[in-house]
């Protein structure tokens, strides 16, 4: 009696394990996706390009632009952890050198969470010949309050997010993979810039 008793103990718990699993999945807010995001071959996306130039001194403040020279194709690209990001001072976006003692400036990187499906602002499209530019202002408290000052800052990283295509075409199961887009992974260089304060 008691090995039937547990038996059916086993079976209740593992039916309840089960219905508890499918309804989790079921309930998730985003489609589970069991594979490694994939990585393109190429190094960056072509035609995007990425630069920086000193906008003003007080406060100080940096120009990225970025521009689609493609001849034909349209991109989008996810804004998170690049020079486009609002957050782009908190997430160690930018490289920032001393030009007086040539060492690093130890920034304060800080771990966002973020909304998802990506809102519609955290996305830039760019057609062949379009620019956007967005100010950066240097007034974090970790800025080194000498003045004057001579820095070096440029901008590296991966793309989180990038499409062959106008945001509007987008999915919502798109912008939830972001991370297995077409070009997740491309690489941005911005020239590095000599900023005076």
């Amino acid at each position: 009696m008691a090995a039937l008793w547990n038996l059916r103990i086993a079976l209740l718990t593992g039916l309840a394990v089960t219905l508890l699993g499918a309804f989790y999945i079921y309930q998730s807010p985003s489609p589970l996706d069991f594979t490694l995001p994939h990585r393109t071959s190429g190094n960056n996306l072509p035609g995007l390009e990425v630069s920086l130039s000193q906008k003003s001194r007080d406060p100080p403040t940096l120009l990225v632009t970025v521009e689609n020279n493609h001849s034909d194709t349209t991109y989008t690209v996810l804004k998170w952890n690049t020079p486009l990001d609002p957050y782009a001072l908190d997430t160690g976006v930018f490289n920032i050198v001393d030009e007086t003692n040539h060492r690093e400036i130890e920034q304060a990187i800080i771990h966002i969470t973020r909304k998802m499906p990506p809102p519609p602002n955290q996305l830039l499209t760019l057609a062949p010949g379009m620019r956007e530019e967005v100010e950066i202002v240097f007034d974090r408290p970790w800025m080194p309050q000498r003045r004057p000052a001579t820095y070096r800052i440029s901008a590296n990283g991966a793309f989180k997010g990038a499409w062959a295509k106008h945001r509007e075409e987008l999915t919502k199961d798109e912008l939830y993979a972001f991370a297995a887009s077409p070009f997740s992974g491309r690489r941005f260089a911005a020239n590095e810039v000599i900023m005076e304060i």
